[in-house]
């Protein structure tokens, strides 16, 4: 009996604590307490050195906060070298190759917590050498444009950055057609590793070929090995786009477009060359452009110097790059190599030794209808500075300049942040190197717009990011 009335008591206690729950005002919603406090990202980086020669990276932190870096030099055989390392705000870095490395093909995947991180690499390539930004994994189609296996030859580098097992089919794509190997097809790129692919093997004596990767699983970035004869470079894997525009030097040699067209259609829309005295027309975007057909194209300037190229499509997204001759008296021609990308407001460049920033120059078009006034923070290991002759500078509609660095360590890694109101721009940093040979390369500057956030824990046994 005493049990019962215990039983109803509590029934009773329920009930009436039920009653108040439903009288008491809705309280508000707390926020989450699990969150990501340490924004950071990925730079995956496919060819940073090859075997028996050194590469570098160069690291460039425009945030305000600290940034703890892991560095991963992914081999083609071997284990993995891991590198870690704190970024201050605001300042700049260039990493060698580990001593392990040396003997090694190898990549290197770029993880920070913190900061706001740049990367870029140069590579010594034979007796040249090649620079190039790093990317971001992302994009479900790149295209390496700029491709030849005629008296040359590309090699498509992809690697994962990813925690599993990526796969991409690889077409070829030269004089209309899609070139799609079975063996091409389905292609397993493991977790953090590299797989190469030599072009040659499948389009024979191609004067243009571009290589177009898709992926069915997993994210890759890609980058093109094009050596021709004494001189060398790197070759950026992009996502083809409506809108896209590069710039290069025709300061010391002749200046090279390639475009392409990607999709079922032509490629209908307008192509505009960037130059110190305004803009002119492309003449291969004059009329369409058939897709899977790469063209190369001369382009040149009254006046010797900058010359950018400004595309837009309404149908097939279009793909370009630049090639630029390079040759100084007593030493023979090279040649540097840019990507096409989209215009921005603010695009962010590095680059450091081997090249001395007294043979830094950079080339800016503003592609845009509106006038741009451009002002540039060079940042190095010390700290930035707001040089006064890289402040407020006029650039018109439709042109393009040649901006020198002065001033400088000879031994800095040079950090630029780029910033127009006004017109958008595109903008490439390039360098000579003299020692051991002469060889000459450029970084195409990333536009800062709309790039992706990731939250990135850093891991308290290292100090570096969680993979």
């Amino acid at each position: 009996m005493k049990r019962a009335w215990v039983g109803v008591a509590v029934t009773l206690l329920l009930a009436g604590a039920a009653v108040a729950d439903r009288l008491r005002p809705p309280q508000p919603v707390e926020p989450a307490t699990v969150h990501a406090s340490n924004p950071g990202g990925v730079w995956a980086c496919p060819v940073m050195k090859l075997a028996g020669a050194n590469g570098w990276l160069h690291l460039f932190n425009s945030g305000d906060d600290a940034s703890a870096v892991r560095i991963s030099y992914v081999p083609d055989r071997g284990a993995t070298v891991e590198q870690a390392l704190t970024l201050a705000p605001h300042r700049t870095l260039t990493a060698g190759t580990p001593r392990a490395m040396l003997a090694a093909d190898a990549g290197a995947i770029v993880e920070y917590a913190g900061g706001r991180v740049t990367v870029s690499r140069t590579v010594s390539i034979g007796g040249a050498a090649g620079a190039a930004s790093c990317d971001r994994p992302g994009g479900a189609t790149l295209i390496v444009p700029q491709g030849s296996t005629f008296t040359a030859e590309t090699q498509l580098v992809l690697l994962n950055p990813g925690a599993a097992d990526a796969v991409v089919d690889v077409a070829l794509l030269t004089n209309g057609r899609s070139l799609q190997p079975q063996s091409l097809s389905g292609r397993v790129v493991p977790a953090r590793h590299r797989l190469v692919i030599r072009a040659g093997d499948y389009a024979f004596d191609a004067r243009a070929v571009a290589a177009q990767i898709t992926t069915q699983a997993g994210r890759v970035v890609v980058d093109g090995i094009l050596t021709a004869g004494s001189t060398a470079d790197l070759i950026q894997g992009v996502p083809p786009s409506a809108e896209s525009a590069t710039v290069a030097s025709s300061a010391r040699g002749g200046v090279l477009f390639g475009v392409v067209a990607i999709g079922d259609e032509d490629a209908v829309g307008s192509g505009r060359l960037l130059a110190f005295d305004g803009a002119s027309t492309f003449p291969p975007l004059v009329t369409s452009l058939a897709p899977d057909t790469p063209i190369v194209s001369a382009a040149g300037a009254s006046h010797p110097g900058a010359i950018g190229l400004a595309v837009e499509s309404s149908t097939s997204p279009l793909v370009i790059g630049a090639r630029w001759q390079v040759v100084t008296k007593g030493n023979p021609g090279e040649v540097a190599m840019s990507t096409g990308v989209t215009p921005s407001h603010e695009v962010l460049a590095v680059l450091g030794p081997p090249a001395a920033s007294g043979a830094m120059r950079l080339l800016i078009a503003n592609t845009d209808t509106a006038p741009a006034s451009i002002d540039i923070v060079v940042f190095t290991e010390a700290g930035p500075a707001k040089l006064p002759q890289l402040q407020g500078i006029a650039l018109e509609p439709g042109r393009s300049a040649t901006l020198t660095l002065q001033g400088l360590s000879p031994s800095a890694t040079v950090g630029l942040q780029i910033r127009s109101s006004g017109g958008r721009v595109v903008a490439a940093l390039e360098a000579t190197t003299a020692a051991p040979t002469f060889t000459a390369y450029a970084v195409t500057a990333v536009p800062t717009e709309n790039v992706p956030v990731v939250g990135v824990e850093p891991d308290p046994r290292r100090g570096v990011p969680a993979s």
